[in-house]
């Protein structure tokens, strides 16, 4: 197909001009978007806590009919300007209102302004339009529960502040903070403020908890059903270990318990699975409960063929040829204070060649001192032998640790310490003297 060559003269005086015309018009278009674009670029990258005003109004200068080049001017002068002069920082705000209606940052940033200035219904309307431009998002329901909470309008403040936490978790700490502050004396309108979800009760629980409100954090969880409390073992767990690094054993226990099925559960004064019968973890995971773990040097296991009483029990086996003395086998037993007992439990060794035999200690947890130390197990084989200890908690003592341990033989002529051989335990339990 031929191609058609189109060639226009520009000797005639009407096609220069129109070229001309056309050359302008570029001309003046080009000047007024790059200056639009350089105007839009530094509002967008301002920051208006460093930036000073001249910087805004040249933005603003550069790009009038841009929304965003107001919106900066106006928060520059909301921070410069005294709360009582905060007519000029409105005004800006509202010529970006203006110029972009359904922008929901333009009517949330003006609400403010309304509010900081002391016009709270107009700032109240402002921001209940930015909800309604974005129903979704946390700021606007999280700046209107805060206008309404400082107006003594707490039901609907914390209507307001439950659903921003809902869209943005991270203010939820924020929000148990001021049901706190709010109503830090009144149980009830605490649980009303945080809402009826048992997550969101369970979490305030631990918010509470975490920052030392003992009894009250208590209180929240206990207001919980059964079935909420086990839903929510999670945040139960992270309540038990909060109380625990507090030495708060016998409440770390009632949450265990409430939150934990029923073979997890133990009791203040019981060695919880003293004959390693229960067919559980036994994992930092499970905090009234024996924590074993192996070594290289040596193995740990449940021996279904070997027991004092029962089926079962707890079997070590060594093969040290140099220094072993971290043995990981110990449980946390809730007890009372200003107590004696006695702790009983049974041994039973199989070609144990050692200098220094494995034992039992029971330490303070709240110091991780010793409070006693058990005559080790018997070297050599011997059938189950009954071991017995005594001792007496402190006034602050809520729980002890039994612990398997084994102290070197090694000295400064002798460094190794050797240890081979099977050391099998069971029957663990525990007796408050009257």
């Amino acid at each position: 197909m031929a191609r058609e060559v189109v060639q226009i003269s520009v000797r005639n005086p009407l096609v220069k001009v129109l070229l001309v015309l056309l050359l302008l018009a570029a001309g003046v278009w080009s000047y007024f978007v790059v200056r639009w674009y350089l105007g839009n670029t530094l509002a967008e990258y301002f920051n208006p806590a460093e930036s000073n005003f001249d910087a805004a109004g040249l933005a603003m200068s550069m790009a009038p009919n841009d929304p965003l080049t107001h919106w900066r001017a106006a928060q520059v002068l909301q921070k410069k300007l005294p709360l009582d002069q905060q007519g000029p920082a409105i005004a800006e705000y509202q010529k970006a209102v203006a110029l972009s209606p359904n922008d929901y940052r333009f009517w949330m940033s003006l609400g403010t302004a309304y509010e900081r200035a002391g016009e709270v219904s107009k700032g109240e309307e402002a921001l209940k339009h930015a909800i309604t431009l974005a129903p979704s998002y946390s700021f606007p329901h999280w700046y209107l529960g805060n206008l309404l909470l400082r107006n003594a309008r707490y039901d609907e403040a914390f209507a307001e502040l439950r659903i921003a936490s809902k869209a943005d978790p991270e203010l939820q700490s924020q929000l148990f903070g001021l049901a706190w502050s709010v109503y830090g004396d009144d149980l009830e309108s605490m649980k009303k403020a945080v809402g009826e979800n048992a997550a969101d009760r369970a979490a305030f629980a631990l918010n509470l908890l975490t920052a030392k409100h003992y009894e009250e954090g208590l209180k929240i969880w206990d207001s919980l059903s059964n079935d909420d409390k086990a839903a929510n073992r999670t945040t139960a767990k992270d309540m038990v270990d909060t109380l625990r690094i507090n030495y708060r054993y016998h409440d770390a226990l009632k949450v265990w318990n409430d939150s934990m099925p029923t073979e997890y559960r133990s009791e203040v004064d019981h060695v919880f699975d003293g004959g390693f019968e229960k067919q559980i973890s036994r994992g930092q995971e499970i905090v009234f409960g024996w924590q074993v773990n192996n070594n290289p040097q040596m193995q740990i296991s449940i021996d279904p063929t070997r027991s004092h009483d029962g089926s079962r029990s707890l079997k070590l086996l060594f093969e040290a040829r140099a220094n072993l003395e971290a043995v990981t086998v110990f449980e946390l037993v809730p007890v009372e204070p200003g107590a004696e007992y006695d702790l009983e439990w049974y041994v039973s060794t199989k070609d144990l060649v050692t200098g220094g035999a494995p034992g039992v200690d029971v330490l303070d947890p709240t110091s991780n001192g010793v409070i006693v130390s058990a005559t080790p197990a018997p070297t050599g084989t011997h059938q189950w032998t009954k071991m017995s200890t005594s001792f007496k908690t402190s006034d602050k003592t809520e729980a002890v640790l039994v612990r398997v341990v084994r102290v070197s033989c090694a000295t400064k002529d002798t460094p190794a310490c050797p240890i081979f051989g099977a050391v099998w335990y069971d029957d663990f339990s525990i007796k408050r003297r009257k």
